[in-house]
């Protein structure tokens, strides 16, 4: 008697397969919460990313850019003295007060008492913004620097800021670097007004303690 082997099928292997997923109502085939994570490469898991650090400031147009800004604000919105300044030294106007200047004349177009500004010059405020920040960021700096050689400590930053200790750890590094960048010269400050350089230095009237007299305690004094 002749044995006859069986035959194999040649679609058949010896790989076991799960059966094809339903399809859903939509006639889509349904995944498994894995299979995008499966299907992901692991190295792209294994390589950590660093951490996302946020700027404190606006980037810092470069300074001729602030200077032709100011030049560009001063003689469309400068009135009174700043006006004539400007026709006779081509002194720009405030920073503050040509910014405030593109902001109001935007409110009153919206109330219909006056003509939108144009983009250019909401432009040019913006460039001039920048560089308040970057001025302001840099105060903020140098004054925490000073804070730190005078001997203290980010607790006590920290509390007169009503911040935390790693808020006010992790605003001084992030506002060190801005040291670095090139600013524009300050704009004047508004003709007339007197500023903390040439002011007379003035004592507390009466004999009621300053606050910084009254909590020398508290600062180690």
């Amino acid at each position: 008697m002749t044995i006859i082997p069986d035959r194999v099928p040649a679609n058949r292997t010896s790989e076991c397969r799960p059966p094809p997923a339903a399809p859903d109502r939509a006639g889509r085939e349904r995944r498994s919460p894995g299979a995008d994570r499966e299907r992901r490469s692991p190295s792209a898991d294994a390589v950590p990313r660093p951490p996302v650090v946020v700027s404190v400031g606006l980037p810092a147009p470069a300074p001729q850019i602030v200077q032709q800004a100011r030049a560009y604000l001063t003689p469309r919105h400068a009135t009174g003295v700043d006006g004539l300044l400007w026709q006779s030294r081509e002194r720009p106007m405030p920073d503050r007060d040509a910014i405030d200047a593109v902001i109001t004349a935007g409110e009153r177009a919206r109330h219909g008492t006056g003509d939108s500004p144009e983009p250019v010059e909401v432009a040019a405020a913006l460039l001039v913004l920048s560089a308040v920040r970057l001025a302001l960021d840099q105060t903020e700096a140098r004054l925490l620097n000073t804070a730190r050689a005078a001997g203290m400590g980010f607790e006590q930053i920290a509390a007169v800021l009503d911040l935390s200790v790693e808020e006010a750890e992790e605003r001084h590094r992030q506002l060190e670097p801005r040291l670095d960048e090139p600013a524009a010269a300050p704009s004047p400050p508004p003709a007339g007004r007197t500023t903390a350089r040439n002011a007379p230095l003035r004592r507390p009237r009466g004999d009621r303690p300053s606050w910084d007299e009254s909590d020398d305690d508290d600062w180690g004094g």
